[in-house]
């Protein structure tokens, strides 16, 4: 019961810094994920402890939040997208560092440190492209609303769905508790709140709507299965925890982080 009620607070206090984020604008939402990117990146470092290979820690993380603030600044339309050679640079900085280091695993040192950055740091930055109709335009955060919202729920119809009906493994190998039935329940309910918001937000028709809530849906719950997938080769129950009755950034966020460049690649492909 505990866990329960730790759990929801600490649920609500995230939705509530999300979408408080969101509506004060996107200066206050790129620094708010700012902090989210660096706390996930050197997380997800922390998870590899127990493994026989040692990423760049600091040195990656510290990337990580340099790649998601260039990212941001461009999609503001602060910086030009030239500045992101500073990032290619500094991964270019991971290999002759581990010159350095004694280690008989370079090459899965130097593999795990940049794909940190990537995962983390790439995928949050492009989020911020989200604020902008189309990426041209005025400022406008439904692309962005509707991504949380669709992604938080997917995650509850799923789970309700799963629990009431779950007969059918989705992936037992990775994930034994997902059935295809909460799969279901969580994508009939996506393409709903796709429906409704086609109503009231008019960047997209209806079908550009509902085919916006697929993809986010779908790619979302492969991001939950590759997050299991990683946290299952390393023996861990949660990726860290910093977020009490949830686990740890990557835990909370892991439908994001496929989620987003797929939903990215959409926007682009029908604008």
């Amino acid at each position: 019961m505990k866990d329960i009620v730790k759990r929801g607070i600490t649920g609500t206090f995230l939705v509530a810094a999300i979408i408080g984020s969101i509506l004060l604008g996107h200066k206050y939402f790129a620094a708010f994920f700012l902090i989210i990117t660096i706390l996930g990146t050197y997380e997800f470092y922390k998870m590899l402890l127990g493994s026989k290979y040692h990423p760049q820690s600091i040195f990656g993380t510290t990337v990580s939040g340099i790649l998601y603030s260039l990212l941001a600044l461009v999609s503001m339309g602060i910086l030009s997208p030239l500045y992101l050679a500073i990032v290619v640079a500094l991964f270019f900085i991971i290999p002759i560092r581990e010159l350095f280091r004694i280690s008989d695993s370079p090459i899965p040192n130097i593999a795990q440190t940049i794909f940190g950055i990537i995962y983390v740091g790439l995928t949050f930055g492009l989020m911020n492209f989200l604020f902008y109709r189309r990426f041209i335009g005025a400022e406008a955060n439904h692309l962005v609303i509707v991504f949380f919202a669709v992604i938080w729920t997917s995650d509850s119809f799923a789970y309700l769905s799963g629990v009431k009906f779950g007969k059918n493994r989705l992936f037992e190998r990775i994930s034994p508790k997902k059935s295809w039935e909460g799969f279901l329940g969580g994508l009939i309910a996506s393409l709903v709140a796709g429906y409704i918001f086609s109503l009231y937000f008019h960047d997209f028709n209806t079908i550009e709507w509902l085919g916006y809530a697929l993809v986010i849906c779908i790619t979302g719950v492969f991001g939950d299965l590759v997050q299991s997938m990683f946290k299952r080769s390393l023996n861990l129950k949660d990726s860290g925890n910093i977020l009490p009755g949830h686990g740890g950034i990557l835990d909370r966020f892991d439908a994001v982080f496929v989620a987003i460049p797929f939903t990215i690649a959409y926007v682009m492909l029908i604008s």
